[in-house]
Formats: structure tokens, C-alpha cells, sequence
């Protein structure tokens, strides 16, 4: 089946993946997160047009374990990283020079450590609340180094133990025709404050032209203060 090809009005994920050669999973972790647009019929999810899906940028190669991909980000913001062996450093210094010379780094970043949370989309009345929240660490749009303005958005990231409670106090639901204006990264590796490469992942992760731009600028701007 060709990217162009319609299955009926809609097209089921299963079919979306197999048009594009993706596996169901991946399709299943962008609709999730709120990077594919979908909409629900009965039980399913359905895509309308695959056009969104083959635009998002794709990067060969295999990504960092989430332990790794934590290391990197907060050893190229200068914090310790006691835990990373002396050949691990190394290997964080090779990534380092990588995102230096790559003609798209904030693509390259956002491939690596992929592995960092689960990004999920949701929706709710009072998105800025999250903001005040002690158990929700501010980083992507809601982080003043982007640059830009959030709007009545909201992105962060939480502790998988601290989620269905942030989701409660907040009233965060399932965005209804996958309209979502809060992002959440749910990881166990929470930071007390997000790293400028964590920044430029997340606004990597949301594809557009402005966030993939901005993303780039804070990726040249860690990388070109970071000693070879």
C-alpha cells in the first residue's frame, strides 16, 4: 500500500503504519502523545491524513537506554553524574560532538534520548495550575529558555508514581478530536529542574517549523559551550 493510498474516509493505525512503513507501536506512541492527529470511531483511533505522519522527521540508528539518555542531558548542562563509568563519559563526549557538526542536531538529539519519559497528551480546564505544582518539573513550551509562549498550554514532567495523582489534583482527561493542551513526560528519573537539552527535546518532539528552530538554537548553544 502506498503512503497515498485510503482505506475508506479514515485509515485505522494499523494500516497508517503499514502505508508508511512504520511499526503499529510507533504510530500507536504518536498518536498518544499527541504528535499525530487522530480521531476516535467506536473503540479505534483513526487518521485522517497521513500527510502529518510522514512529515515527522526520522533518524536511523539506535537511541540511548534511559539511563544514558538522563546522563547526557545533565552532563552537557555541567551536573554531576556520578553514576557514569569513565567509558561512558567518553561515549557522552562522542554524542556531545555529533550534535555539534549534525546539520539537524535538535533531530539527532530528539532520536537519542527518545528514551527519557513517555510523552502523553491530555487536556484540562486550567493548564498553567501544573505550573505551581511541586510535583511537576516545568520544561519544553512552559520553559522560559524556549522562548515561546505557551499560551493556555502546558509541558512538564512527572514521576510514573506521582502521575494518576497529578492527573486527579489537575482534572487531566483525554484530549477530545486529540486536541491536547498539556504534554506530560512521565519518567523515574526526574530532575529537580529540566536541562537546556531536555528543552530542545521536547520542543523537538512537536515537529513544527518554530519549535524544531528553537530546539536547534539551544542544541548550538549547549554544544558550542560544552569542552570537546
Amino acid at each position: 500500500m502506498s503512503a497515498s493510498e485510503r482505506v475508506g474516509p479514515a485509515m485505522s493505525l494499523a494500516q497508517a503504519a503499514d502505508a508508511l512503513g512504520l511499526s503499529r507501536s510507533r504510530v500507536d506512541a504518536l498518536v498518544r502523545s499527541g504528535r499525530v492527529r487522530s480521531r476516535r470511531i467506536g473503540h479505534q483511533h483513526v487518521i485522517d491524513d497521513l500527510s502529518e505522519l510522514s512529515a515527522l522527521p526520522r533518524r536511523s540508528g539506535r537511541p540511548m537506554s534511559t539511563r544514558m539518555a538522563w546522563a547526557l542531558l545533565l552532563f552537557a548542562d555541567g551536573r554531576p553524574v556520578e553514576w557514569v563509568a569513565p567509558t561512558e563519559r567518553s561515549r557522552l563526549r562522542q554524542h556531545l560532538a555529533r550534535l555539534r557538526v549534525d546539520p539537524e542536531p535538535e533531530v539527532l538529539l530528539q532520536a537519542l534520548v527518545v528514551n527519557r519519559a513517555d510523552r502523553i497528551a491530555l487536556h484540562g480546564a486550567e493548564p498553567q495550575g501544573l505550573s505551581a505544582d511541586d510535583e511537576v518539573v516545568v520544561s519544553g513550551l512552559s520553559d522560559e529558555r524556549s522562548g515561546l509562549s505557551a499560551g493556555s498550554s502546558f509541558e512538564g514532567y512527572v514521576h510514573v508514581d506521582d502521575l494518576r495523582k497529578v492527573m486527579r489534583r489537575h482534572l487531566l482527561v483525554e484530549p477530545a478530536d486529540n486536541r491536547p493542551n498539556v504534554w506530560l513526560h512521565v519518567t523515574e528519573h526526574l530532575p529537580a529542574a529540566s536541562t537546556r537539552l531536555q528543552v530542545a527535546a521536547d520542543l523537538a518532539e512537536h515537529g513544527s517549523a518554530r519549535e524544531r528552530s528553537r530546539a536547534r538554537e539551544l542544541v548550538h548553544d549547549v554544544v558550542g559551550r560544552v569542552a570537546p
